[in-house]
């Protein structure tokens, strides 16, 4: 159940302009917002984390309940049903936006 996860958020992160990476651990994966693979924790560290900020605080607001640090991974297990996942991927597309937006500020 992760993979569809991680595959629509990383879509919808990539319409957005959004740079980020996304890497497994079996059903478990993070979502960096830099470029390139994270192998350790001064690149983790390197991350935007105000995006994942962002991305957290919309996400929660539509109901969908996140790991709350940029630093955590997100646990998909058998319990997410259809219903759990169909939820998560209705809220990626705002979330993306947020997290394009929480760019924009940085930028400037």
């Amino acid at each position: 159940m992760s993979r569809p996860i991680a595959d629509a958020a990383s879509a919808e992160f990539s319409r957005s302009g959004v740079p980020h990476v996304v890497q497994f651990a079996g059903s478990m994966f993070s979502i960096f917002f830099r470029e390139g693979a994270v192998t350790n924790y001064d690149q983790a560290k390197a991350q935007q984390t105000q995006a994942f900020t962002a991305l957290f605080q919309s996400m929660l607001s539509q109901g969908v309940h996140l790991p709350p640090s940029a630093f955590e991974t997100w646990f998909v297990s058998a319990s997410h049903d259809d219903a759990a996942v169909a939820r998560v991927l209705a809220a990626l597309p705002v979330a993306a936006k947020a997290v394009s937006e929480s760019f924009a500020t940085i930028s400037t």
